[in-house]
């Protein structure tokens, strides 16, 4: 049976699961109305997604699609967003860890 640390680790990494996927198929929805010359997904809406925990997969969205790379502003945002989750990341981990070795 899972204990209560195994179940917030995994609510934790199923929440970023789900945001990257929002947050990929939003960078590469943004990419084809950008080609099409249409109105597009607002940046701040792109944010968000980010904000949420999508980080990991708009990340991977913008590089395989090349999409957002080069707009520093953008990217300033982005990484601001990735370290905050890759630092939550880093400390669930270390909890998590730590509980195994301990038990």
């Amino acid at each position: 049976m899972m204990n209560t640390l195994d179940l917030a680790v995994s609510v934790f990494v199923g929440w970023q699961l789900i945001w990257s996927l929002v947050a990929f198929i939003a960078i590469w929805h943004d990419k084809n109305l950008a080609a099409a010359h249409r109105w597009r997904i607002s940046e701040d809406r792109l944010h968000s997604y980010e904000w949420w925990g999508g980080w990991l997969g708009s990340g991977l969205a913008q590089r395989l699609w090349r999409h957002k790379t080069y707009k520093e502003s953008y990217q300033r945002v982005y990484k601001r967003a990735a370290l905050m989750w890759l630092a939550a990341c880093t400390l669930v981990l270390i909890v998590w860890i730590v509980s195994r070795l301990n038990a």
